[in-house]
């Protein structure tokens, strides 16, 4: 290459093996010539040798992740196809000369291009997560699948709805077909993360916890927002619940928990929101929080170590229950005579809901448990880790019936969908699972 020095991203060989292209973090696309003699005599000289044959004057924004060779039947001619870290798709002739009309901008830089056997379309994959199909006639992106890009935080199921889940993320919430495994809507709210999310009864609002401190509500349809609770927090809202009641009455309850430590009850009405209960007695950020069926009683977990039963119409504790480790997670039994918690010491236990004392530990995992899901009937539950599995247990025996390996990081939460025939898992490696569930006998 003589003077020029490059640090080369990704290649791709023509398909007659005469030449290669490389392209280099700066932004260019370079052609070389790869072709040897055949087999000499050592004492022959080479009469062809690789070497440089130039590189392409227009540059790509943020180096060229990958690239590509395609045939052009009509003339034969071996064109290339290269894509940016900024999104840009850039189609160039043999002689690295851009197509004008054969240039397209995607969503988040791209990261590999598969052409397909006919060399009709190609698919990109960008580190947004998203997939297109492109077709090289018209060279026209189609948008075939997507997915969130950073950790998945909460996954909810609507009320008696297996249809439809919502999930959410940094920056974003975003709602899918279960059956077809699409993302039917994105609600976008950039520079912030959305830590936790629930749907009310009637399946009319998803009321969402963010980063910036901030309540948020969005009409599932359309995504547009229903009303903001500003300054919810003083910090990061990290949890947040429904309290079942009727919201499509004159007035309702949510409840948010904090990265304080504080359990705050607001009154939501048609007109405005006003805060109705304030309790601090956790010392640690709330991690989850849960409402018994009348909406009487929330449960927070906290990583203080301690779980806190509220009296939601007094505003004061019912019981506190401690442990050595970080609660992650913690649910009422169906019949709401136990609770079910999980922690950082790898410990599944259950508590008697009458005086809040110790029923049974039991061993759940080698690494840190982190969420919670019980089945409506209370028959059996599904628990998600940092050993990245979701197992399946049943819920009298404490024993596992199923284990579901998959996920790429730690599980954040865990759904079982209210048909009861499927779970849904995310992970901090942003994917989304839907397992089938077996059935117990």
């Amino acid at each position: 290459m003589g003077t020029i020095k490059r640090v080369m991203k990704c290649l791709s060989i023509s398909e007659d093996d005469s030449f290669g292209f490389a392209g280099s973090e700066t932004g260019e696309v370079l052609k070389f010539r790869i072709d040897r003699d055949d087999f000499k005599s050592p004492k022959e000289p080479d009469e062809k040798q690789p070497g440089l044959l130039g590189y392409s004057r227009e540059r790509l924004t943020k180096g060229i992740k990958a690239i590509v060779c395609v045939i052009n039947p009509t003339t034969g001619n071996t064109n290339i196809i290269a894509g940016a870290g900024d999104g840009t798709l850039q189609m160039l002739n043999p002689n690295l000369a851009a197509f004008p009309s054969h240039k397209v901008q995607l969503q988040g830089g791209v990261t590999s291009i598969s052409l397909d056997k006919e060399s009709k379309t190609f698919i990109v994959g960008t580190d947004m997560s998203q997939r297109y199909i492109v077709d090289i006639k018209t060279f026209t992106p189609e948008l075939r699948g997507s997915c969130h890009y950073a950790d998945v935080f909460d996954v909810k199921f609507p009320q008696g709805s297996s249809e439809l889940f919502v999930t959410s993320s940094f920056e974003d919430i975003r709602v899918w077909n279960a059956k077809n495994r699409q993302e039917l809507l994105r609600i976008k709210i950039p520079n912030t993360t959305c830590h936790a999310i629930d749907i009310t009864p009637s399946g009319t609002s998803i009321i969402s916890a963010w980063s910036d401190g901030k309540i948020r509500s969005f009409l599932p349809q359309s995504g547009k927002s229903k009303f903001i609770i500003p300054d919810a927090h003083p910090d990061e809202v990290t949890a947040i619940t429904t309290c079942n009641d009727d919201d499509l009455g004159s007035d309702w309850r949510l409840v948010s928990g904090g990265k304080d430590g504080s359990i705050r009850v607001w009154i939501v009405t048609k007109s405005h929101r006003r805060l109705h209960h304030s309790m601090k007695e956790h010392r640690g950020s709330i991690n989850a929080l849960t409402c018994n069926k009348d909406g009487t009683q929330v449960v927070s977990a906290s990583s203080d170590g301690s779980c806190i039963v509220w009296d939601l119409q007094k505003g004061i504790r019912i019981h506190a229950l401690f442990e050595n480790a970080v609660f992650t997670d913690m649910k009422f039994h169906p019949e709401e005579s136990q609770y079910l918690t999980c922690g950082t010491n790898c410990k599944l236990t259950y508590w008697d809901a009458y005086d809040g004392s110790t029923i049974r530990v039991t061993d759940g995992s080698n690494a840190a448990m982190t969420c919670l899901c019980i089945e409506s009937n209370g028959e059996y539950f599904v628990s998600g880790s940092a050993d990245k599995t979701v197992k399946l247990w049943h819920y009298d025996d404490g024993i596992v019936r199923s284990i579901g390996c998959g996920h790429n990081g730690l599980i954040n939460s865990v759904v079982i969908s209210p048909d009861k025939k499927s779970v849904v898992s995310v992970g901090s490696e942003g994917g989304i699972f839907i397992w089938i569930l077996p059935i117990i006998t």
